[in-house]
């Protein structure tokens, strides 16, 4: 019972580093759960949704009428559910856009929230994101164009789960864009421009090919997009699969950082404690006693760690799980799933692991007798390591050699505040890296390439000349089936562009900063994210098939643009005609600078406008982000280097004294012993910004397949700077808290060691 008292006692004593541990693991078991906890009800929720719901396998817009009996006659043949679907696009407040589309029966059906289904003519329901940005509630009376309508309910749709107004777009806005259901006659009513897509739902690999392919047959497509392709369905299965990974490697590192924190202090408490050991052996009490009795310490760490951790990554994981699914637009069909194996693993890995490495630094000294642990430990031989030997530490003052050999003959401390420094500056250059590239995403795509203010896109093939300042251009879904000689199943939707080589509303530009729009008379141009995922540069061939008329055309890549949205291919539009088989004239959309509201027989139309403000609108919360990863980065960095260093002060309390003793000031000895490490830190963040600028761009490739656009990786002078001011003042902050233990320092600590 005594000695259960005095490990009581020894953590009330030295409460800091335990804390500083206790804190680091609460942390990682924090993330762990809270992310896993999410992501897990997350992805329930979305997989009971699609399947509840009748989330669609594709969808298509032909230009020909489709008659029910066409489509029945479809579902018989090729064992499909087909249903359509019309929507239109209508003027909400504050140049907003709400797309009102009709109530589905079979596929994508709607889920109601709040209120009730709209029934009558000029009643729709629309989505909660939508209500609640642009304060609408049931039962409200809103302007759409210029009619009234009556709002019933909320709703959310399966195929809208990431609400997006083109497939292009990479953010959502409610602000500017959203989604509403209505019955047809309501469309009817309300829609000038209205447009009929046909949703499919229980088809097979197999069957959706062989259906395409007798589609193409018979009718014009201008449109197919199966859900594997559409942002709208896989940007949340992305975001899962993303977030899988993360909730594993963060907590992980951060775990690996506090057993490496409590490894250190117990080790060094073992060593601090040799007489105490021997005196109560040669009292009788047995090793495994004693070794019970130092098992406390991690025993108490783990136990206090793991559950602070549990308790507050569980209740952090209901809020985390209400943002991810207001954000996706995703329903509440169940409540949190409080996942057993995310709490077990949560609990028993940690503990497992600082039990079992503590076990084997606490039984060393152990082993040894009782007369050897009351002896003092060897005194040093004096021989020099390798690098003491170094002329470096031949010459200089004082203060630098002793500075010079303490780091040396500390290398374990070395170590672990190289790894502190490092973990921080990764996080840091991450937040740094998002925030610029966000910038210059939008900035090269959207500002230098594209420098038209408007794309049209019709529902059927146009062949009139255009106004003087339009440029048209052909565009369709097209498949790599060969990359070189190589046979190639890339899984990932691909646009083909034929443009006019002329034109100057685009402007095709290389890394070199040169406009390639003339070299697609010649080949494919090709957008970054496609060449990342096709893991090609200019000089390769690729061979490319339409969906169309599954005709192939095999081209070389004679550039590749600095284009980072979008797998994109850009060629010559009359070759591109004859690759789809149409007129060669013929267009299917058009770039222009001159406003298309009142234009005929138009599918969509993308403003390029809109999709710049949505980017802007989103930079506040970047900087939000990246706030907070530097305050996370702040904060693990000063508990790490805190730790450390109140170890070499405890380490050096009697030199400290000696030094006391002999007329050095506390700022003086700090220099000597607590300030050792600054080159360490200098050095391992110098090493440290390379290394996260590769290892972030790798993260960002490997994300490129499943978003559709890449994130330029690059990091300005400026950043390195800033970055460098925030470890250094991490660093500085955990020695102010080691100083403070440097003052406490007494005289007489000196004379106890010379007793000892």
């Amino acid at each position: 019972m005594m000695l259960r008292k005095s490990v009581i006692r020894q953590m009330k004593e030295k409460k800091l580093q335990y804390m500083g541990v206790i804190v680091l693991l609460a942390i990682s078991i924090l993330l762990y759960v809270a992310l896993s906890m999410a992501i897990t009800t997350m992805e329930t929720r979305n997989e009971e949704f699609k399947e509840a719901y009748n989330q669609e396998d594709f969808h298509f817009i032909v230009s020909e009428q489709v008659e029910g009996s066409q489509l029945s006659t479809w579902e018989e043949e090729f064992d499909v559910t087909l249903e359509k679907r019309m929507y239109t696009d209508l003027d909400f407040a504050n140049d907003t856009t709400l797309r009102l589309l009709e109530v589905s029966n079979h596929v994508n059906k709607p889920y109601i929230s709040k209120g009730e289904m709209p029934k009558k003519e000029k009643e729709i329901a629309v989505s909660p994101v939508f209500a609640n940005t642009h304060d609408v509630e049931v039962g409200d009376t809103i302007s759409l164009g210029k009619q009234e309508v009556t709002v019933t309910g909320f709703m959310y749709l399966p195929d809208y789960i990431y609400i997006l107004e083109r497939e292009s777009d990479l953010i959502n806005d409610p602000k500017l864009f959203g989604i509403a259901i209505g019955s047809e006659e309501t469309i009817n009513n309300l829609g000038s421009n209205v447009i009929t897509q046909i949703s499919a739902d229980k088809a097979s690999k197999e069957e959706i090919e062989e259906f395409k392919d007798n589609l193409t047959s018979t009718h014009t497509l201008l449109k197919w997009l199966e859900a594997d392709d559409n942002p709208r369905i896989e940007f949340v299965e992305s975001e899962i699969e993303g977030s899988k990974a993360v909730t594993t490697t963060l907590p992980l590192f951060i775990l690996a950082l506090s057993i490496m924190m409590a490894v250190m202090i117990l080790k060094r408490r073992m060593e601090m404690q040799r007489k105490e050991l021997g005196t109560l052996m040669a009292l009788g009490y047995r090793r495994q006693e004693l070794l019970k009795l130092y098992m406390t310490f991690p025993v108490v760490i783990g136990l206090v760690g793991t559950i602070v951790g549990i308790i507050a990554g569980a209740a952090f994981s209901i809020p985390l799980t209400n943002l991810y699914t207001t954000y996706y637009n995703l329903p509440s069909l169940s409540f949190f799933d409080w996942d057993i194996t995310v709490l077990i693993i949560g609990f028993i890995i940690p503990n497992i692991l600082l039990l079992a490495i503590t076990y084997f630094v606490i039984r060393k000294p152990l082993k040894q007798s009782p007369l050897t642990l009351l002896s003092p430990k060897d005194m040093s031989t004096g021989k020099k390591s390798m690098l003491e030997k170094l002329p470096i530490f031949q010459k200089g003052s004082f203060l630098t050699r002793f500075r010079l050999r303490l780091m040396i003959r500390s290398k374990t401390r070395a170590v672990y505040i190289w790894i502190g420094v490092m973990f921080s500056t990764i996080l840091l250059m991450f937040g740094f890296v998002t925030s610029t590239a966000m910038s210059d995403l939008v900035d090269s795509t959207y500002k230098q390439i594209l420098t038209y203010d408007y794309a049209v896109h019709y529902t059927t093939l146009q062949e009139s000349n255009t106004e003087e300042a339009a440029s048209p251009f052909t565009t369709n879904e097209v498949s790599v089936t060969k990359i070189g000689d190589q046979e190639e199943d890339v899984d990932s939707s691909i646009t083909l562009y034929g443009m006019e080589p002329e034109t100057n509303l685009i402007q095709l530009t290389n890394e070199a900063d040169e406009t390639v729009n003339m070299v697609t008379k010649e080949g494919f141009v090709i957008s970054q994210p496609l060449a990342t995922i096709l893991n090609v540069e200019a000089g390769d061939t690729i061979t490319v098939e339409n969906s169309v008329n599954n005709q192939k055309l095999e081209k070389e890549i004679v550039s590749i643009a600095k284009l980072y949205i979008g797998n994109s291919i850009y060629y010559q539009k009359e070759q591109v005609n004859s690759f789809f088989g149409y007129p060669e004239e013929a267009y299917t959309a058009k770039w222009t600078n001159k406003d298309p509201s009142d234009e005929q027989d138009v599918l969509f139309i993308e403003n390029k406008q809109d999709i710049i403000e949505s980017f802007e609108s989103t930079s506040s919360l970047t900087r939000y982000a990246i706030l907070g990863i530097s305050v996370f980065a702040f904060f693990i960095g000063v508990v790490v280097l805190t730790l450390i260093t109140n170890l070499i002060v405890e380490e050096n309390s009697p030199s400290i004294s000696l030094f006391k003793v002999m007329g050095y000031m506390d700022k003086e000895i700090s220099k000597l012993i607590v300030n050792v490490y600054t080159p360490i830190v200098v050095l391992a963040y110098i090493v440290s910004v390379p290394i996260g600028i590769v290892s972030i761009d790798q993260m960002m490739a490997s994300l490129v397949e499943q978003t559709g656009f890449s994130f330029p990786v690059q990091l300005s002078w400026y950043m390195v700077v800033v970055g460098f001011a925030i470890i250094m003042l991490t660093y500085y902050v955990s020695l102010a808290f080691s100083r403070r233990k440097l003052k406490q320092v007494s005289l007489q600590e000196a004379l106890k060691k010379q007793q000892d």
